[in-house]
């Protein structure tokens, strides 16, 4: 049986709240990231909760845009975690752009970079717009590809 966990930064809520409901349906285990400092202006932010994806199968990855770009807390997180080879990994992203080439898509990039460099087995990827109409419908149609 594949064992899945959750891992994410959430600054205003926004994308813990999307990874609570996909907790709810795949009754698996959710870790947040945290850092000293919220600041999105620290190039370097010091983590001091890490959270250990060795014992999991399939990791979903979730974390807001900043600045027009993968929040650093993230970013920082990704590029210290283990190799990731044999994992399933899904990502999604939360932002309040009105579109997604204003950092949505970007930061899914960046994800995914540091995610095959780490040798995962990249799944989907989600870019969630705070700010569009169509919000509740991309956030339904990510929980339904789980279900």
């Amino acid at each position: 049986m594949e064992k899945t966990a959750i891992i994410l930064y959430s600054k205003t809520g926004n994308t813990l709240g999307v990874g609570n409901k996909l907790k709810e349906i795949l009754k698996c285990d959710l870790f947040e990231v945290k850092a000293a400092s919220d600041d999105p202006g620290i190039a370097h932010p010091e983590l001091t909760v890490i959270p250990d994806v060795t014992a999991y199968d399939h990791l979903i990855f979730g974390a807001p845009v900043h600045a027009f770009r993968l929040a650093k807390v993230m970013e920082a997180y990704l590029k210290q975690c283990p190799d990731l080879g044999g994992k399933k990994v899904d990502l999604y992203i939360t932002h309040f752009f009105w579109f997604a080439w204003m950092g949505g898509n970007k930061s899914l990039r960046q994800m995914k970079r540091i995610v095959k460099a780490k040798n995962g087995e990249l799944g989907s990827m989600t870019s969630i717009n705070w700010k569009s109409k169509k919000r509740n419908r991309v956030i339904k149609a990510l929980l339904d590809s789980f279900e």
